[in-house]
């Protein structure tokens, strides 16, 4: 009798009943985003994940018809479904809400926060309002806990540098940032993982001292010094 193929790993759990259709895509997603349903990976049937999320086959229906039509998925006839392998070109389709990364496209993305994030950090001690502080001081904080889990140390550390964002006031930076957030979400874990979190606790106390201060220039230093280590971090262990 053949062996039955082990389920791949997952963190999908019971839905509530508040936009239940949008609760069972959000969390396909993460599993592809997270990693735990890699590439080529085949995953659970329709009657699997309706019992897994406790939610009707005609949700999990729709939700993978849909990340289907987004090339997320790719059903094949009589054998089930299967994550699709990303070209370079499907990963920078903006209808993609997520990015497939190599650290390859990690330091691409890095370039880019190297270009953008000096300016933003600079605008954030210049607009930070006393309430702006406390979210950043309650963030390093969650950081800090979080320093023994990757997963959720990156998560703090990606809402430390939205908070930066949303400090400048500016609508086209917050529209970018939140086209790009799932990217740099996924972006952030792998950096976590590979790096640790010894220089993000660093250089994020550092530039909240300089945005608390309203210094802009060390603020937009320090962000330039962060990145660029995070660069030649990332490229080092490429190689």
């Amino acid at each position: 009798m053949p062996r039955r193929a082990r389920p791949p790993a997952t963190t999908l759990r019971p839905l509530g009943r508040t936009s239940v259709r949008s609760q069972v895509y959000e969390q396909m997603k993460n599993q592809i985003l997270s990693g735990l349903w890699a590439p080529g990976t085949k995953i659970p049937s329709e009657n699997q994940l309706s019992r897994m999320l406790g939610v009707s086959r005609i949700s999990v229906r729709e939700s993978l018809q849909k990340m289907v039509a987004l090339e997320l998925l790719e059903a094949r006839q009589g054998d089930g479904t299967y994550v699709r392998k990303f070209q370079a070109d499907q990963r920078m389709n903006s209808l993609i809400p997520m990015m497939m990364l190599t650290r390859h496209d990690i330091v691409d993305v890095l370039e880019f926060r190297r270009i953008a994030e000096t300016g933003i950090a600079a605008l954030a001690a210049r607009r930070a309002t006393p309430e702006d502080i406390a979210e950043l001081d309650a963030l390093l904080e969650k950081m800090r806990k979080a320093r023994r889990s990757a997963a959720e140390f990156a998560r703090y550390d990606l809402e430390y540098h939205l908070a930066l964002a949303r400090m400048t006031r500016n609508p086209v930076i917050l529209k970018i940032f939140g086209v790009i957030k799932d990217l740099l979400s996924s972006c952030m874990v792998d950096i976590v993982r590979t790096l640790g979190v010894k220089g993000g606790l660093l250089y994020h106390a550092r530039i909240l001292a300089a945005v608390r201060s309203g210094n802009e220039k060390l603020a937009q230093k320090l962000m330039a010094e962060h990145v660029e280590n995070t660069v030649q971090g990332m490229t080092a262990k490429r190689r």
